[in-house]
């Protein structure tokens, strides 16, 4: 299965401030100049492509939505909103197949503190 950048469920629930980590059942490995992820909960897999592997390997701690962003900027080099839709939708797919973590309040700040 692929996680697609257009998804059946609307994209608005990113915001600049929200924070994403990586779910710690979530298993990934090398796949060309992407990803292949697995989780072993369901069984389920996912391939990422290069710049979803650019997403995935930022939010091995945990990582702003703006950071992502940003980051993408620099390395694709693509036109704003076509970086900010594109993040939020597959940023929408990891959240709701549980291989990213949407942390808030109390989590957040502990995660932040245990990434420095």
């Amino acid at each position: 299965m692929e996680l697609h950048a257009d998804p059946p469920y609307p994209a608005q629930a990113c915001k600049d401030e929200s924070l994403y980590r990586i779910s710690p059942d979530a298993v990934d490995c090398p796949l060309g100049d992407g990803l292949a992820l697995f989780d072993p909960r369901d069984g389920a897999s996912f391939t990422l492509n290069r710049t979803g592997a650019l997403i995935w390997n930022s939010a091995r701690q945990p990582v702003t939505f703006s950071a992502l962003r940003a980051m993408l900027n620099v390395a694709c080099k693509g036109a704003p909103d076509d970086i900010d839709a594109d993040l939020r939708a597959i940023v929408d797919a990891l959240v709701k197949s549980g291989l990213f973590i949407a942390v808030a309040g109390a989590d957040a700040e502990a995660d932040t503190a245990h990434a420095a």
